[in-house]
């Protein structure tokens, strides 16, 4: 038997503490719930630090190092680019300037954003070194594993039918019901991907791991996050979903059962929670970078001079937009040179896709929006934005900003916005946050001082969030302006087309959970940021660093 114990850590992507209480209670987890209640696992929840987003949070997991992630969606002012972890070469942009080793070497990492330093990956988006979107998906080792399951593929492909009419009766039950869900022109696309073959596939994969004696493995399974980022946190088509995912769970724990050798851990996390939203293009009839040029545009004419050329629409090809094509496109160039048909026909289906799904997307309202001269830029990270003066590439102060009548314009007209709950922005030292009422100031995980009302009252001022606020805000790469979504209390206002939110502080997003077994002990440890859990558990199982190979340690920045 390996003297080396495992562990197997199955991320449930972004679903919170309170909404893992409520699936348990209704009866969609039952092999959790039998963990928890008969093989003494224990579950707590955590807070993940801001932003709340999957890129800061495995990130931490997995390394310990996470500064320099302000957002899912960020600017980096030197090299004039907008970072997008929805595209490949913004999470490789991420995982280029992580200097430290993963605790993932020698294992595997399937269906994350980072490697983690794994040996083997597959829908893994960035890794240490080069690799092709094939090897990037699983390569050949994953094509193989197709190939002896065919019962399971055969299912698979009958899943795959009957999720997309799920999709359907959903969406069209969401519209004559008047809730709020949008659906993306390639959303039930992503649906069946994540829900049904990315699922399958990841399952395969682990249950071989673990076959294998795999020493580490971490995986994610993100099906919930698409779903309740679509339906809501709380709702039944995301809470139902997690019965499959539980199931999978189940497969996990018989072959870790059944097959002798390598004693595992099993820990089961989530990297951070969801809010429920409210749409802010749905509540105030245009995108957020409509509204800030529509600022702009009122204070030139008010001045009568010329308004700052800000933000023209990034919509001339979506972020979305290429998905579903290039994965057509990935499938014939890794088809022999012989099957020529078939590679004809691939590419065929990804020019249909581009005609047919990609002018939706171009219509869908941008993430972020960026004018060609750079003046202002605006990303948005669900219920976080961030807002960029990029003629100057400092890090603004809030003292530069004042002293600027145009950006002290805008920023007072960010604030009055009842979209908006509070502007942040760094002071001397300091971080000041503004809000309608009042402001404060933060300093060392302090208020320390208060004019009229706080506004980041009803987002937490414990000594933990204040702290996450002060690390988002001075993020160096962070925006000039940070701003929240208005939240009273129950529902947060989401800057992406979403009803369910994450990305600020405010509500359960910060709050995710953490599943445990008897051996690993950590009830009583402090867990206010997701590189906590890189200390007390993933660095645990981690081989040791003068075991690894010379150069792994020495990572080029």
């Amino acid at each position: 038997m390996p003297a080396r114990r495992g562990l197997i850590v199955l991320q449930i992507d972004a679903l919170s503490h309170a909404d893992l209480r409520r699936a348990l209670d209704l009866g969609y987890c039952p092999t959790i719930a039998r963990l928890l209640r008969e093989r003494g696992f224990s579950v707590r929840h955590w807070f993940c630090g801001l932003p709340s987003a999957t890129p800061y949070c495995q990130a931490g997991i997995m390394y310990g190092e996470n500064d320099r992630i302000p957002a899912f969606r960020f600017y980096d002012k030197q090299a004039h680019r907008v970072i997008t972890c929805n595209a490949p070469q913004g999470v490789q942009y991420i995982r280029d300037r992580i200097a430290a080793p993963g605790a993932l070497y020698g294992g595997s990492s399937y269906v994350n954003l980072l490697d983690g330093d794994a040996r083997t990956v597959a829908f893994t988006v960035a890794t240490r070194a080069r690799l092709s979107v094939y090897r990037r998906l699983g390569g050949t080792r994953m094509a193989i594993l197709m190939l002896i399951h065919p019962v399971r593929m055969l299912r698979m492909a009958l899943q795959a039918v009957l999720e997309w009419l799920r999709e359907e009766w959903e969406r069209n039950v969401g519209e004559l019901a008047r809730r709020r869900t949008h659906s993306e022109g390639i959303f039930p696309f992503v649906r069946i991907l994540t829900n049904v073959i990315v699922r399958e596939l990841q399952t395969i994969a682990i249950l071989l791991d673990v076959y294998l004696g795999v020493p580490i493995i971490y995986s994610t399974f993100m099906q919930y996050d698409e779903l309740a980022h679509h339906f809501g946190p709380s709702s039944k088509a995301a809470l139902r979903d997690l019965r499959r995912t539980d199931a999978r769970i189940n497969e996990i724990l018989r072959m870790m059962r059944s097959r002798p050798g390598r004693a595992y851990d099993l820990v089961i996390l989530s990297d951070h929670g969801m809010t429920p939203s409210a749409s802010y293009r749905v509540e105030y009839g245009e995108s957020l970078g409509a509204t800030v040029q529509r600022i702009l545009d009122r204070y030139a004419a008010k001045q009568k001079r010329e308004a700052q050329s800000a933000l023209a629409s990034f919509a001339e090809q979506s972020e979305y937009a290429e998905v579903g094509a290039r994965a057509f496109d990935t499938v014939a160039g890794a088809a022999p040179p012989s099957a020529r048909r078939f590679r004809r026909a691939l590419v065929r289906a990804g020019r249909w896709v581009r005609e047919q799904y990609g002018l939706r997307e171009i219509i869908v309202p941008e993430k972020y929006r960026v004018e060609a001269k750079h003046e202002i830029v605006v990303t948005y990270s669900s219920s976080l934005a961030l807002i960029y003066f990029a003629d100057d590439e400092r890090a603004l102060e809030s003292v530069d900003i004042s002293a600027d009548v145009r950006r002290e314009a805008l920023r007072q007209a960010l604030v009055d916005h009842p979209g908006i709950g509070v502007v942040l922005s760094r002071d001397r030292g300091d971080v000041i946050a503004v809000g309608k009422r009042g402001r404060s100031w933060i300093r060392d995980a302090k208020i320390t001082r208060v004019e009229g009302e706080d506004p980041l009252v009803v987002y937490g001022t414990e000594p933990h969030v204040l702290r996450a606020i002060e690390s988002l805000v001075n993020q160096p790469n962070g925006g000039d302006l940070v701003l929240f979504g208005a939240y009273d209390g129950y529902e947060i206002v989401s800057f992406d087309d979403q009803v369910g939110a994450h990305g600020s502080a405010g509500g359960d997003q910060v709050r995710p959970f953490l599943i445990t077994p008897p051996g690993l002990d950590i009830a009583n440890e402090t867990i206010e940021d997701a590189r906590d859990l890189h200390r007390l558990i993933t660095s645990r199982y981690a081989l040791p660093r003068d075991q690894r190979p010379d150069g792994v340690e020495r990572r080029r920045r």
